[in-house]
């Protein structure tokens, strides 16, 4: 079969690069023949995604749309498997070359800011179905920003990328939460789960609740709707209600960092809470962390379409709270590998009184354990199994068609 693989950057900017690092070259190596096409290098200071010589790759940003798409169309593919992309005409031009697959990693066609997420009078989920009614809510929601002409050009430009998802043989999520979203849109969604990337940790976790401090993590990336200032403004509580000190380490970078150090230092001033700011850490580095800490805190405000992060913490043993918004639900499990609290809308409160549950001696032992055999049902070989399956019933036109919304 020969694929041809759609994608923004030719850099590791985010989880779609790292994804497309473990499983372009796995679908290389069971014969398929692979091609990808990239539409912008990306940020200079990340990785580039290095795949075996013999997959052909076409970076736009280098040869032009108009060579890349003569050069692909010579080459015939027989899928056109697509990650996102922002210039919708040239994505259209592939479509007619072959079936497609859409893996949606987030909320494409479907919100005009993309986050699913009414901002006032609180952050909290959002269940609304796109259409003209989302520009009276964009104001009074705090949807995105304040300038109408975004508004108005982002409305248009997901309005045309839902019309352009109808194309598609098939639409692939990476949760059951999301694949529903799709649905709710008239689009035929399935979920496919994602794996997680180093299931074999050779750093061992540190004994349970070994310090006087309880050791709370949090990774990635620093932006309002990852909750990293609601989990500060919960850090008293959970002090109060575990009886401990708290050390608090926050791993991953963004636009709200320095908002967060400067809350950090006058949350420092109450007594027994410690917090520190590490910045974003390598593989072996990020792996300690997981392995030393007794809580990983996921305090996101919008519903993740998956939250990928708490699987990989939990295959070294670390146990999660979290809010219960988007797919986070359906890896994170009350009493199993950790806590959920009350998402719509979140607090402090709650998040806190997740915490001080995972926290407590009588269950955490029993979390670290379950944490461990969660994480290993998401293997990137069932995962193979079922795109593989995907993509045979797709070139053979077994996938039903995508619906037309009826609205």
């Amino acid at each position: 079969m020969r694929i041809l693989v759609v994608t923004q950057f030719r850099r590791k900017v985010g989880g779609i690069e790292t994804y497309l690092a473990t499983i372009v070259p796995a679908l290389n190596n069971s014969g398929h023949e692979l091609g990808i096409c990239y539409e912008f290098e990306g940020p200079q200071d990340r990785e580039p995604l290095e795949f075996p010589g013999e997959i052909l790759q076409w970076p736009i940003m280098n040869f032009g749309k108009t060579a890349v798409l003569a050069q692909i169309t010579c080459w015939h593919p027989d899928l056109v498997f697509c990650h996102g992309f922002s210039d919708l005409e040239f994505e259209s031009q592939l479509l007619k070359l072959a079936p497609g697959i859409f893996y949606a990693h987030n909320y494409h066609g479907t919100c005009v800011s993309g986050t699913k997420t009414r901002k006032f009078p609180t952050a909290a989920p959002c269940s609304r179905t796109f259409g003209l009614g989302c520009l009276f809510q964009y104001y009074p929601r705090r949807c995105g920003g304040l300038n109408p002409a975004t508004m108005l050009k982002r409305y248009k430009g997901e309005g045309e990328r839902l019309r352009l998802l109808r194309d598609y043989a098939a639409i692939v999520t990476n949760s059951e939460y999301l694949a529903r979203e799709y649905r709710h849109h008239g689009l035929n969604a399935r979920c496919l789960y994602l794996f997680t990337h180093d299931q074999q940790s050779d750093v061992l976790p540190s004994p349970p609740l070994e310090s006087n401090a309880a050791k709370l993590l949090f990774v990635g990336r620093m932006d309002r709707l990852k909750g990293g200032q609601l989990l500060l403004e919960a850090l008293p509580e959970i002090r109060a209600r575990v009886g401990r000190d708290l050390q608090l380490t926050f791993i991953g970078d963004g636009p709200d960092r320095g908002a967060w150090q400067k809350k950090a230092e006058k949350m420092q001033t109450h007594s027994g809470i410690r917090i520190e700011f590490r910045g974003w850490l390598t593989k072996s580095h990020l792996a300690q962390q997981y392995a030393d800490a007794d809580l990983l805190v996921v305090p996101s405000l919008w519903p993740e379409p998956f939250g990928l992060v708490g699987i990989e913490a939990g295959f070294h043993g670390l146990p999660a709270v979290a809010f219960s918004v988007g797919g986070i639900p359906e890896w994170l499990h009350d009493s199993e590998n950790g806590y959920l609290a009350q998402g719509d809308p979140p607090t402090p409160e709650e998040l806190a009184r997740a915490s001080a549950q995972a926290l407590d001696p009588k269950n955490h032992q029993r979390l670290r354990v379950g944490a461990k055999e969660a994480a290993q049902r998401w293997t990137v070989e069932k995962h193979y199994v079922d795109l593989n399956h995907l993509l045979q019933n797709t070139i053979n036109g077994s996938e039903p068609p995508t619906l037309v919304p009826a609205h």
